[in-house]
């Protein structure tokens, strides 16, 4: 019989282990929204599966699905992502998402203002994951890798960084508890890149009386940088999902502008809707500054 106590530890142990090592090693452009899902939920639910969202625990699993999804950011910074999750045996399942963000084209200048032409800046994220459910104990757990190409003009980055996580779920309460951490990362590059892994716990519960599922999130990179997600889904209907979400953010993006602003600052709003085996997904994100991010997300189950 599986100890699961010892097994607990051991994950833990690792998690903590790992942070301590690589506090000092993110990058940038991680905290971008690669789902429409999560971006309607301000950034929460890092326990709600998505085969293109690449920030969330990697031990969770929700079939065999593809996934397409196109997310707009002001300045015309666009957003393509495209994932799969595919079940394997042993209860196991792998997962393979490509991720885009393409930052627009620049007008380059020397030091004294001459013109040296136009350049593009854009980042690509290639990851893959393998996950497992116990069938004796209510643990799964996962590891997720990405590989990440950054291009600004002239300069190339080039990333490898890993991912562990683990959840325990109670289904007689409704509840699931998470753990993990992000962005354990290299850099493969020449040129030096200022790196931090990022540390998450997460919850999530489906409420007894009503049809809404809540999730709570709380990620930090260091001690200075700790934020707290929270967000829900509404099951309207067997076809319909209303989604909403916000984070401590708001006050961190917060210019005093109005007061409208201020309220719905760093939030999300959004809703989702099935047809057989087609869920259409749509979300927007509104900044603390007043700034709308919109996203449309495509998923089939296979």
């Amino acid at each position: 019989m599986i100890n699961i106590h010892r097994h607990l530890k051991f994950l833990i142990c690792l998690m903590f282990y790992a942070s301590s090592i690589y506090s000092k090693t993110s990058f940038p452009g991680v905290d971008t929204f690669s789902s429409t899902v999560h971006l309607s939920m301000g950034g929460a639910g890092y326990l709600k599966f998505s085969s293109s969202n690449f920030n969330v625990n990697p031990s969770i699993f929700g079939g065999k699905i593809f996934s397409a999804s196109i997310i707009k950011y002001p300045a015309s910074i666009v957003n393509q992502n495209m994932g799969i999750t595919l079940p394997m045996i042993n209860n196991g399942f792998c997962s393979f998402s490509i991720n885009h963000i393409s930052y627009g084209t620049f007008d380059g200048y020397t030091e004294n203002f001459e013109p040296t032409g136009s350049y593009n800046s854009s980042d690509t994220r290639i990851s893959g994951s393998y996950g497992r459910t116990f069938s004796k104990i209510p643990l799964r757990i996962g590891m997720r890798s990405n590989y990440y190409l950054l291009k600004y003009g002239n300069q190339r980055f080039r990333i490898l960084s890993l991912g562990i996580g683990f959840a325990i779920s109670s289904k007689k309460q409704g509840t699931t508890l998470g753990f993990s951490i992000h962005d354990i990362a290299i850099n493969l590059s020449k040129n030096k890149i200022d790196l931090n892994s990022q540390f998450i716990i997460s919850g999530s519960k489906k409420l007894k009386y009503l049809p809404l599922e809540l999730y709570i999130d709380l990620t930090s990179k260091d001690q200075s940088d700790r934020t707290l997600f929270f967000g829900g889904e509404f099951d309207i209907s067997n076809s319909f999902k209303f989604r909403f979400g916000s984070s401590t953010r708001k006050f961190n993006q917060n210019i005093e502008q109005s007061l409208f602003s201020s309220i719905v600052g760093a939030s999300g709003l959004g809703f989702g809707y099935k047809s057989q085996n087609i869920f259409f997904n749509y979300g927007v994100y509104m900044f603390g500054t007043g700034a709308l991010t919109q996203g449309i997300e495509i998923s089939i189950s296979l």
